[in-house]
């Protein structure tokens, strides 16, 4: 959403009872271009895009605080303790703003300083620079043989106006914070593929990689397969030796080596069918094993796309860094009970992989989540659990969401299919248990709960 110096006005007048008098306790480079200030002891934040094509600032309710992305402009910026916000000014009519700021430094001296957003598309930038104008720092740096060199200590000159039609075109507050969110989490994306987009283009291409490899396996089998009928062309030609004439290149339609005997031209049949028999052994071995693998690589190509970066944090972490082998951090959980076994996550990690990976071709297996709100997964890998064991399963669901009562919902885990999101299930057909109180050998038994990997 493009905006223009009079949208920028209609900006400032609504943000600065926001932001005046307000103090910036932290600034966070959240990708290569888009800066979050945040306001102490406020809900509010304060976002700066220097998008080439669509610059702007917005206000955005958001939790979000990520570690900043190494930046000289936020540490240049902080490194006068937290400013104070005391006035907004729009510069020269233009998409530029002048946030003034005040900071104590260690002597106690209160130091004025202005951060400069030009909001102007293709030459978005920002520059704190002190009470003098001299440029602290540029996020955009500038040449020196520039015609308005932005360098440091360099004094800070507006850029010049451009001829702008200033009449706003559908332009409303309301329409334009939402767009401000959407950037905004449209940003959190890119920020993802900054940090960890590395990992994603190395699992895709491993599945790349190994889909090509079943697709090769898949073929040999077939031809494999093929072959298996050379066992009775070589009975057929060792039946009707005697008739065949040396030098023949064929007998009953099967082709013969004419430098060779029938009894020859039999084995190697023979010698064909045993070999394909070991292919087609090899083949499902090596075929389950690399479909195994490629779930796995599928699994970390949903992660890396769909998780937050929280989740991605606790994927990349080893679970124990004792262990001579890390535990991967995805694994889910289990509890053993009178031969039954309940498998659940802690997690979207956990969840996801328990439900989409574990018992990805369990299709009778059961499928527990509380009802119409975030939970664990819990399977049971049973079709028809009995009343007793599903209100177990529910106890444990609810113990580890902390509830005391609620509502589950239990489904077959081909009533399942994954959304566009990780852990995220549409559900087709469920049954529910309103469950009241919790079977205290629920507790009992998740003080013994193991991780998946134990076995």
């Amino acid at each position: 959403m493009k905006i223009n110096s009079l949208n920028l006005k209609q900006i400032i007048k609504a943000y600065t009872p926001s932001l005046i008098h307000k103090r910036i306790s932290d600034i966070t480079l959240v990708n290569s271009r888009l800066f979050l200030f945040t306001l102490k002891n406020e809900k509010q934040k304060l976002v700066v895009d220097l998008d080439n094509t669509k610059p702007h600032i917005g206000l955005l309710d958001t939790s979000y605080d990520e570690l900043s992305l190494p930046s000289e402009f936020v540490a240049r910026a902080m490194m006068n303790g937290r400013p104070l916000i005391n006035d907004i000014t729009q510069m020269n009519n233009d998409r530029v703003i002048r946030i003034t700021t005040v900071a104590t430094d260690a002597y106690y001296h209160q130091n004025r300083y202005y951060l400069y957003l030009e909001l102007i598309p293709a030459h978005a930038n920002m520059i704190l620079t002190d009470q003098d104008n001299r440029i602290i720092v540029a996020f955009y740096e500038t040449s020196p043989l520039n015609p308005r060199p932005l360098i440091k200590n360099g004094i800070y000159t507006l850029p010049t106006k451009k001829n702008e039609e200033n009449t706003p075109i559908d332009f409303s507050l309301t329409t334009y914070s939402k767009y401000v969110e959407a950037a905004f989490y449209e940003s959190l994306n890119k920020r993802k593929k900054e940090l960890y987009g590395q990992y994603l283009k190395k699992y895709a291409k491993r599945v790349r990689a190994l889909e090509k490899k079943i697709s090769a396996i898949h073929d040999a089998k077939k031809k494999a397969e093929e072959r298996l009928s050379d066992k009775e062309r070589g009975e057929l030609l060792l039946m009707n030796a005697n008739e065949i004439k040396p030098g023949a290149t064929s007998f009953q339609s099967i082709k013969l080596n004419p430098s060779k005997n029938a009894i020859q031209n039999a084995n190697d049949y023979f010698a064909k069918y045993k070999k394909a028999k070991r292919t087609l052994v090899n083949t499902e071995e090596i075929l389950k094993s690399v479909e195994e693998e490629l779930d796995t690589a599928r699994f970390y190509c949903d992660v890396f796309t769909y998780a937050s970066e929280e989740e991605i944090r606790t994927l990349l972490k080893p679970v124990n860094k004792s262990a001579k082998q890390n535990t991967p951090a995805y694994l889910p959980y289990y509890i053993d009970y009178q031969n039954i076994r309940y498998y659940f996550g802690e997690n979207a990690l956990e969840n996801d992989y328990l439900t989409f990976k574990m018992f990805k071709n369990s299709s009778h297996a059961t499928w527990l989540h509380l009802k119409d709100q975030p939970s664990a997964h819990l399977i049971i890998n049973s079709e028809n659990p009995s009343n007793q064991v599903l209100d177990l399963a529910a106890s444990i669901l609810l113990v580890i969401s902390r509830l005391s009562s609620g509502e589950i919902m239990y489904a077959h885990r081909r009533d399942l299919t994954r959304d566009n999101a990780l852990a995220k299930v549409n559900v087709h057909h469920y049954q529910s248990i309103n469950l009241r109180k919790i079977n205290p050998l629920a507790l009992e038994l998740l003080k013994k709960k193991k991780r998946y990997h134990a076995e």
